[in-house]
């Protein structure tokens, strides 16, 4: 059924059930910031660590966004400060064991290497300075052989595409995920001559 309806009271129950719930939620959001912003001393110290540990307790992050969801929370610079200071130190946050993980998982399971694996650390936050001893976990080595593999399994799914339009649609997709033209050409070019990908 269409409906035309502009006033909120000609609305159907479920939309307006849900606006009245996402309103309550903001509603809430503000009154936790109020509150961990009134906070002071050991006690928005001990608060502030508390909210990481249960950001930690769904996912590991990083320090940074830890630092972002805290701030977002309403805690004051100090407390979140000492939290993550605390937590560091204590080695439940750690930022180059988390971008080797991000790296080597990013990798094995999506293909990303090179740019778009660097994208993928700074969007977590990660620092310059360990992005680089992060990307080491990748070797030139796996590089080609995930190329291959993920070029492989794309290449089944086209087999009444044309081969100039496979060229282009495979070299493409690792493109995006970060494979070197070059790299790209060679894995794509050797696949379709195999015959794999040849109609």
């Amino acid at each position: 059924m269409v409906y035309y309806g502009d006033d909120l009271g000609d609305r159907p129950k479920k939309n307006r059930d849900r606006r009245q719930a996402a309103i309550r939620r903001q509603e809430r959001r503000q009154a936790r910031r109020e509150w961990a912003a009134s906070l002071r001393g050991d006690e928005a110290r001990e608060a502030a660590k508390e909210a990481a540990l249960r950001l930690l307790d769904r996912q590991d992050r990083s320090v940074g966004e830890c630092r972002a969801k805290l701030d977002e929370r309403g805690f004051h610079e100090e407390a979140i400060d000492a939290a993550l200071d605390r937590l560091v130190e204590l080695d439940l946050l750690n930022d180059e064991r988390y971008a080797r993980m991000l790296v080597r998982t990013r990798h094995a399971e999506r293909g990303l290497v090179g740019r778009a694996l660097v994208e993928q650390l700074h969007r977590k936050q990660i620092p310059p300075h360990i992005i680089e001893v992060a990307m080491e976990e990748v070797d030139e080595e796996s590089i080609r052989s995930v190329a291959m593999d993920f070029a492989q399994r794309r290449i089944r799914s086209m087999a009444s595409v044309e081969r100039d339009r496979k060229f282009r649609r495979l070299v493409s997709m690792l493109a995006r995920k970060g494979y070197s033209p070059g790299l790209a050409i060679s894995v794509v070019t050797e696949l379709l001559e195999e015959g794999d990908g040849v109609e």
